[in-house]
């Protein structure tokens, strides 16, 4: 029986109310230095004439053997996912997925399977599918009528990971490429008909157990008119084929082996897929090499150099990759330059460092991408249209450290990194260096708003689903004092709103919710029994949950 909470048993913080944090608000705290682990900022690179003279992943340049860039990870540990109407959170010691109703705040603890590892929201829908690994089983869970229904479906072994595809047709549990599998089948996937079992069919027709080789790393669902056709599962490697329509008709799906430079080590390479699954690239971080997956066979293009970073345009009809050493960006089109390599432009993007690219999110839209480095001391960021290579660079005060795009693609949010060793002469610019911070770029105009957050470091970034807004968490465990900033992008003016305890994840709803929501975020923090804050960005109104966690074990 489902447990539907009171909201007689939490503690509810509306707006101005305070909260107290406490020690426990605050394991596992990140560093507020901004080095992330790495050597401190004037550790001596170790000399190189090239990049066979530096460890893998490293690049050679200006005779210096320089680290991979740093791109942002959320780590294992699986974050709240909002639907068009909830949040949904799991609960893995209460064996529980929570709903969470961000109007009424209204909580519904839903029974799933033991000590649930995962969680996808299906698309479109208030409903999401649930993966316990101890049980081996799998749980969809369908909020569109109240308390929930639970469909539980066995599976038969344990599996750590979870995709859905985008129709919503498909779930596919496959083991934790990071850790030994607990039944002992390397690479043995389950491949689950999600229509089947919403229809209430057995577990015999609705579940499909398929090899699909030694540490599977990457699962990739391709869609054709709106529809899942294929489903693509890379191991260390060969990429087995699964064909949808009609899963069960062949016992022995297809294997296409990798590459030889690509199957060698999972951590050495990264695969970049379009929303539609109908274009996959892999980047080898060793090798100067792209590949490019259609589906039936693997086709490669040399670069003159490793590549740091490599995206696909939303539309899939091109893909850029940077090149560090060269100060090049590659403009590849797709699939047509892996067939004849002469038609790739490699674009000069001088008077900066190319480390790492991001593009825009909308297909249709401009064709260009964004170029910083994270591991370079460089205070800027520069934009690069194709196909003419027009640059176009914007100089920051601050080192970069990481960048998000808005939908539109009008508005960049620049998270910094402190520079404590700042060389600057004039006080004023030592202290901005030192300080923690981001900047608000408005890409037509090139103005830029830079915010100083001091000690607190700024870490998630959520765009509202309307645009227009963007929230951007901040987190100072050295002072113990938590926030998030509302940013208006049509005045780039940022106003601050204290959080209880520390900001761990933030999201936005899916562009299909309501009015109500289309301003809103929701942040997730830190806390023995959960929280999780709701934020309204265009009126910074914020209402915010405690003891969800807590409160979903009770029977």
């Amino acid at each position: 029986m489902l447990r539907v909470l009171s909201l007689m048993t939490l503690t509810l913080l509306a707006l101005g109310t305070a909260g107290c944090a406490s020690s426990q608000d605050e394991p596992g705290a990140p560093s507020n230095d901004g080095s992330n682990g790495a050597e401190p900022p004037g550790a001596p690179a170790p000399v190189c004439q090239s990049a066979a003279d530096c460890p893998p992943g490293y690049t050679c340049t200006g005779s210096a053997c320089l680290p991979p860039e740093d791109e942002q990870d959320l780590g294992a540990e699986r974050p709240p996912l909002a639907s068009r109407s909830y949040v949904y959170v799991l609960a893995p010691s209460a064996n529980s997925l929570t709903r969470i109703d961000p109007l009424t705040l209204a909580l519904e603890a839903i029974p799933v399977g033991i000590s649930p590892v995962d969680v996808a929201i299906l698309p479109g829908e208030d409903a999401a599918v649930t993966l316990s690994s101890v049980e081996a089983s799998l749980s969809v869970v369908d909020s569109s009528a109240l308390p929930s229904s639970v469909r539980r479906v066995p599976l038969g072994r344990q599996q750590g990971r979870l995709s859905v595809s985008a129709d919503g047709a498909f779930a596919l549990a496959w083991p934790d490429p990071t850790q030994p599998s607990g039944s002992g089948a390397e690479g043995v996937v389950s491949l689950v008909d999600l229509r089947a079992v919403r229809q209430g069919e057995p577990p015999e027709s609705t579940v499909l157990e398929r090899a699909a080789g030694f540490r599977v790393t990457d699962v990739v669902f391709r869609l054709e008119a709106g529809v899942a056709t294929h489903a693509y599962l890379f191991a260390k490697s060969t990429v087995t084929v699964l064909e949808l329509s009609d899963p069960g008709a062949s016992p022995l799906p297809v294997r296409i082996p990798l590459p030889e430079a690509l199957a060698q080590d999972v951590a050495s390479r990264e695969v970049v897929a379009s929303p539609d699954g109908q274009r996959i690239l892999v980047r080898s971080t060793t090798a100067p090499l792209l590949a490019s997956f259609d589906g039936a066979s693997f086709r490669t293009v040399s670069l003159p150099e490793v590549a740091t970073d490599v995206d696909l345009l939303p539309d899939g009809t091109g893909a850029v990759a940077a090149l560090r050493d060269s100060n090049q960006l590659a403009f590849i089109e797709v699939p047509a330059d892996f067939d004849d390599p002469t038609g790739i432009q490699y674009l000069d993007v001088p008077e900066v460092s190319v480390g790492q690219v991001v593009l825009p999110s909308q297909a249709g839209g401009a064709r260009f991408a964004l170029v910083y480095t994270s591991v370079l001391n460089d205070e800027s960021l520069t934009r690069v249209d194709f196909p003419a290579g027009t640059v176009t660079r914007y100089p920051l005060e601050k080192r970069v450290e990481g960048v998000s795009l808005s939908e539109d693609g009008r508005t960049a949010i620049i998270i910094h990194k402190p520079e404590l060793d700042s060389p600057a002469s004039d006080p004023y610019e030592r202290a901005v260096d030192a300080d923690q911070g981001y900047s608000v770029l408005d890409l037509a105009t090139g103005y830029q708003q830079l915010r100083r957050t001091g000690q607190r470091v700024p870490s998630r970034i959520a765009f509202s689903s309307s645009g227009g807004f963007v929230g951007v968490t901040l987190r100072g465990d050295a002072e113990r004092r938590y926030g998030v900033d509302t940013v208006d992008l049509s005045t780039l003016v940022a106003h601050s709103i204290s959080l209880a305890s520390p900001p761990v994840f933030a999201g936005g709803f899916s562009g299909t919710a309501s009015q109500d929501a289309r301003h809103r975020i929701f942040v997730s923090q830190l806390h023995p029994a959960g929280r999780i804050s709701f934020v309204d960005l265009d009126d910074s109104e914020i209402r915010t949950v405690t003891g969800f966690a807590l409160n979903a074990r009770i029977e």
